[in-house]
């Protein structure tokens, strides 16, 4: 519940009580979940990689011995995202497959591998697995766990790729997300990060205004899409700049502490654009140094998007 409720230390503190009592009886599903929390709440307080794999070792130990296609599909679906996040495509495929290959329909596993998908560029199988989560939406109760997951995904991906079409049915989504009375700040975020997402694409001011406020309360960074990066996006189609440039700069921190590279690039290349846009004093030269880091990840992680949009704005800068 502290997790659910985004107080990670909290989390943290019980998780690591739980699995020191797990080692007095065999419980692999405890200490599968203890594992994962205390994970999870690394992860979110940025703290050490060798520790969090750790975690994530022990944790997927733990649902090995369990055998069933419940709970080792969602951490194999975890450890690929884990691996996604440090631009490790291959290990993170793996798992990823693995998941697939016991839980086809997995809401946690297509979500990641979607992701993935999108970002080194192969669209195709990206659409394949987006669309079985979508049916797996459609077929589940309103507001289930899948829901919350679509609510942010396609929005993701769509800032990726560009794509608007898929709007209506996430705005649904969240709306079944928002209003169930069992909605924890961890599921509420996901379905706010949707609805700030479209904001953005559609320079939409007034929510804009109204996710960022929620936001900033829940401010919680993650590996895959940075809060931070979100928060200086939101802030930008508000037109507080200074307030985006304070967001953009804690996201570079978060994902330069964690080694999280893909999203350090997407930051680099999204803080470039701002201060394109705004064209203060030395904004064109931090602006170009952004764009050459992410176009150095980009092109050494294969994210395709990516590299394509900086090389666009790279001839901006030369015109």
């Amino acid at each position: 519940m502290e997790g659910f409720h985004f107080h990670w230390q909290q989390s943290l503190d019980k998780a690591l009580q739980a699995i020191e009592l797990t080692g007095l009886v065999d419980n692999p599903l405890a200490e599968m979940l203890a594992n994962l929390w205390a994970g999870s709440a690394i992860e979110a307080m940025g703290g050490d990689e060798k520790v969090l794999r750790q975690h994530s070792d022990a944790s997927l130990a733990a649902a090995e011995r369990l055998h069933d296609r419940v709970w080792l599909p969602l951490v194999l679906g975890i450890r690929s995202n884990f691996h996604s996040a440090l631009g490790e495509w291959q290990t993170a495929r793996e798992f990823s497959d693995r998941g697939l290959a016991l839980a086809p329909r997995q809401p946690n596993v297509l979500s990641f591998r979607i992701m993935l998908e999108y970002q080194v560029g192969d669209l195709e199988q990206g659409e394949i697995h987006l669309d079985r989560l979508i049916e797996v939406v459609r077929e589940a109760d309103r507001g289930s766990f899948a829901t919350h997951l679509m609510a942010m995904v396609i929005p993701l991906v769509g800032r990726i790729s560009g794509a608007s079409d898929r709007f209506d049915i996430v705005e649904e989504a969240a709306e079944a997300v928002l209003s169930s009375p069992s909605a924890t700040p961890f599921v509420a975020a996901r379905a706010r990060i949707g609805l700030a997402l479209i904001a953005i694409q559609r320079a939409d001011t007034a929510a804009a205004s109204e996710q960022y406020a929620w936001l900033q309360v829940y401010r919680q960074p993650q590996p895959e899409f940075s809060t931070d990066r979100l928060l200086g996006l939101l802030s930008q189609t508000m037109g507080k700049l200074s307030q985006a440039m304070s967001h953009f700069e804690e996201g570079l921190a978060f994902c330069r502490k964690g080694g999280y590279r893909p999203e350090l690039a997407w930051t680099c290349c999204d803080y470039a654009d701002m201060l394109l846009g705004r064209k203060a004093e030395g904004d064109r030269s931090k602006a170009a140094s952004l764009l050459d880091e992410a176009l150095t990840i980009s092109s050494e992680l294969g994210m395709r998007p990516l590299m394509e949009r900086v090389l666009s704005r790279r001839e901006i800068l030369k015109a």
